[in-house]
């Protein structure tokens, strides 16, 4: 069931155009731009590696809200990476309303 409610999750993103979904080799981009992550949910194979990339002109964070990982201070024109694992959702600390998800979709 809950494999179920996460596929029609991802489907109703992705038609929506608020997600991306990514192939095994495929690199995972997402955005820090104009105050938000674009897009805010990325459906990734597990082994993935996510990379956002500062495109605004203050600086912001990439902060698991699990604890898993903190990217501290991302200045602008840089990134941070992850190794996707497990779903996981993150926010910038400097701007609490930024936030976004990595869902790691079940080997096929």
């Amino acid at each position: 069931m809950r494999l179920q409610v996460r596929y029609a999750l991802g489907v109703a993103l992705l038609v929506s155009g608020t997600c991306t979904y990514a192939g095994p080799s495929q690199p995972v981009e997402v955005s820090m731009q104009q105050f938000a992550f674009a897009p805010p949910v990325v459906i990734v194979p597990a082994g993935a590696t996510v990379t956002w990339i500062n495109r605004d002109t203050v600086p912001h964070s990439v902060t698991s809200s699990d604890g898993g990982f903190d990217s501290g201070p991302i200045e602008p024109g840089k990134s941070f990476e992850w190794t996707a694992s497990k779903s996981v959702a993150y926010h910038c600390v400097y701007h609490p309303s930024m936030t976004g998800s990595i869902q790691v979709a079940p080997a096929p």
